[in-house]
């Protein structure tokens, strides 16, 4: 599967972008990575799930997933996610 990127170029989906970004909000939550290990590969497996058959996605879909997923099992890491984004990535 391609990732569409926001200034439009692609690139491969790559497993562990996103397992790191997860293990990254999960640290800013105040979680140790081994405390959550269990949510982020629930996580991943559920945003798989969804993207599966897809030849290409968007960033912003994806991260719509994740967001999704946190919010389902770990909303106090889809917070830590949420502020992160506004105040690095605007």
């Amino acid at each position: 599967m391609k990732v569409i990127k926001k200034k439009g170029t692609a690139e491969e989906f790559k497993e562990e972008k996103i397992k790191g970004s997860l293990q990254k909000a999960t640290i800013d939550a105040g979680y140790s990575v081994e405390e959550k290990k269990e949510i982020i590969e629930e996580v991943f497996t559920n945003i798989q799930k969804k993207l599966e058959g897809q030849e290409e996605v968007g960033t912003d879909t994806i991260k719509g997933c994740l967001l999704t997923e946190l919010d389902k099992c770990e909303p106090y890491i889809a917070k830590s996610v949420r502020r992160f984004d506004r105040k690095y990535k605007r």
